[in-house]
């Protein structure tokens, strides 16, 4: 059903996943120059110019992220199987350390000679916590099938 808790903590999960993609990675701040390290770009924070540097590693988180956000929902929309939902959840958190691993090799691959200048952003911690909100999504999940097999014992 779709008012159970675990439908919070999954559009939680995919809040977190849009914040992932807006918020920025980090910042290179050299002096004169600042510049904003997002999911698709690299872009002087004066400007904010969209897809000005493009990366093979921030294309590939922003690719998963949207696979996790559409996973998400089809999860959602899956209550009534809900042995399905545990192994998707699964999935979907593999996913996550997948785009985690490929951001930070991301953010890496730019800040290389510069790591004096560099600070992390605050959107490196949402998918840690997409993570953990799957973790309690599928613990919820389980205990809706621990309660039906139950029920159908008593049966």
């Amino acid at each position: 059903m779709l008012q159970r808790i675990q439908t919070v903590y999954l559009f939680l999960v995919l809040v977190f996943t849009l914040l992932f993609l807006f918020f920025p990675l980090g910042a290179l701040d050299m002096g004169a120059t600042s510049y904003v390290i997002k999911t698709w770009s690299v872009s002087p924070k004066s400007e904010q110019i969209l897809g000005d540097y493009n990366n093979l590693l921030g294309i590939l988180s922003l690719i998963l992220a949207f696979v996790v956000m559409i996973l998400t929902v089809y999860i959602t929309l899956q209550y009534k199987n809900r042995l399905l939902q545990i192994k998707l959840g699964k999935v979907n958190i593999l996913m996550h350390m997948v785009m985690i691993v490929s951001a930070f090799f991301y953010i890496d691959s730019i800040k290389k000679g510069m790591e004096d200048f560099f600070s992390y952003g605050v959107a490196i911690i949402f998918p840690l916590l997409s993570m953990i909100l799957i973790l309690m999504a599928n613990r919820a999940i389980r205990k809706d099938e621990d309660l039906v097999r139950s029920a159908d014992r008593l049966r």
